[in-house]
């Protein structure tokens, strides 16, 4: 039971990475096309999102679940690596929105 959850979680995981690369490239040349003025900030989101997950994968350890059960379940510590770095990504973008928002709040009063 617990061997189907986790290979349904992992695909799960791949698809939605697949689609953000999906989106982010697609936007991405959308935005190029479509005004060249605006091409460096485009190019500094996507840069800032790779830097964004090299930081994660560097930060991701892969060893947080004991060596038995990648055994059990038939994966490495590869895998885990993966996942443990797409999971610090979300939270770093979690964070970053959540800043962006308080700070926008915050900052709003003050505009007017």
């Amino acid at each position: 039971m617990i061997d189907t959850l986790i290979d349904i979680g992992m695909y799960i995981v791949y698809v939605l990475a697949i689609v953000a690369v999906v989106a982010a490239i697609g936007f991405s040349i959308y935005q190029f096309a479509g005004n060249i003025k605006q091409s460096k900030t485009t190019l500094f989101g996507i840069i800032g999102l790779v830097v964004i997950f090299a930081i994660s994968y560097l930060t991701a350890s892969g060893t947080d679940v004991s060596e038995a059960l990648f055994e059990k379940v038939g994966t490495s510590y590869g895998s885990s690596k993966i996942i443990g770095a797409g999971m610090n990504a979300f939270y770093i973008l979690f964070a970053i929105t959540l800043i962006t928002l308080i700070a926008t709040e915050i900052a709003r009063p003050f505009k007017k």
